[in-house]
């Protein structure tokens, strides 16, 4: 079950990840059999679902995306939790705000990512 102290702890060390854009402290976040739905995937990828299946396809996607934002840079905002998920609230310093929905397992990694943005230009 994930309470708000665990939550919070997770939050910030995958901030933390992020912002070091260290791909391997990155990606200790999620499972092997992630799924990852953004619109950034749908526009980057051209997949209409925009959904990266798999820890090897999404350690790839994202380190080709840290090299194209060398200076992306999150902030956290707030942080969200339920028994069995997570919401990350964050501002992105390319002027957009985030919430990402993090179905967890019980070893608190990501099985399941809904990333939603405030705008639709992104990517």
């Amino acid at each position: 079950m994930i309470d708000r102290d665990k939550a919070w702890k997770f939050a910030h060390e995958w901030l933390d990840a992020w912002n070091k854009h260290d791909v391997n402290l990155i990606m200790k976040h999620y499972d092997d059999n992630i799924e990852f739905c953004s619109p950034v995937v749908q526009k980057v990828l051209g997949d209409p679902k925009g959904v990266v299946t798999g820890i090897n396809n999404l350690r790839e996607y994202f380190t080709k995306q840290l090299k194209k934002f060398d200076t992306l840079h999150f902030q956290l905002l707030d942080v969200f939790a339920s028994p069995q998920s997570i919401v990350l609230y964050y501002k992105i310093n390319r002027g957009l705000l985030a919430a990402e929905v993090m179905i967890l397992n019980e070893d608190m990694k990501a099985v399941k990512v809904y990333a939603n943005y405030d705008k639709n230009d992104v990517g």
